[in-house]
Order: C-alpha cells, then structure tokens, then sequence
C-alpha cells in the first residue's frame, strides 16, 4: 500500500505520506486502518507529494459520501493534502470543496509549511 502513516504526539495530528500510484483502493484502505485505530478524529497532514492518482471524479463523490457517513459516528479530523502533481492536486481540490460543504475540513497545499500552518488552528487531544 502506498500509504502510511504515524501519529505526531508533538503536533496531535497523523502524518501520512503517500507514495506512487495513489488508487480508490489506497484511500479506502487507508481511511479503513484510520477507522480500526480509532484515528479519525485527528487532523491530519497528507503528503503525497510522491505520488499520481487514477482516481475519477465519481470515485472522489464516494469518498466524499463515505466521509459523510462517517461523520455520523465520528468528528474528522482536519485534513490538509499536499501535492504537486496536478491531477491529484485537481481530485484532491474537488474533495476539499465538497467534504467542507459537509463539515469535514479539507485543503490542498502545493508545500508542507503551508499546510502545516493550515492545520495549526486544529486543536485536539491524542488519546
């Protein structure tokens, strides 16, 4: 799987990287191993600069519902996405558009320090 991640005590957020071909399948795995470690609450710092999609737009419209289904049950944490590729950068920015029109807060960065600071006025508590 191309993506992994580590939780940053210091900062209480995940920091994920992603790397390669980035697939439906990678985010849902993803998201599902997030969800099992009870993580999703956590803002979150996704750097794929490493990476491309073939993710399609309707597969990005899953995710959004998926996100919304998982609101029911949980807060998401904040997630600030950071590429340089730009069709990711593209379906990244549809899903930050969208999510936040539901309540879950998303952005896409082109550099780390920006989205860095884009999730420092995310305040929660690692448990």
């Amino acid at each position: 799987m191309p993506i992994r991640y580590e939780r940053d005590r210091l900062h209480r957020r995940l920091v994920t990287h992603a790397d390669g071909l980035l697939t439906f399948h990678d985010v849902n795995a993803h998201w599902d191993v997030e969800e099992r470690n009870r993580d999703l609450h956590l803002p979150e710092l996704f750097d794929a600069r490493g990476a491309t999609t073939i993710l399609t737009t309707e597969q990005v419209h899953y995710l959004v519902r998926r996100a919304a289904d998982m609101l029911r049950v949980v807060d998401l944490g904040a997630t600030a996405i950071v590429t340089m590729n730009d069709v990711l950068y593209g379906m990244a920015r549809m899903y930050s558009v969208l999510a936040e029109g539901m309540g879950a807060p998303a952005d896409v960065f082109s550099d780390v320090e920006s989205a860095t600071r884009w999730l420092d006025q995310f305040d929660v508590e690692i448990k």
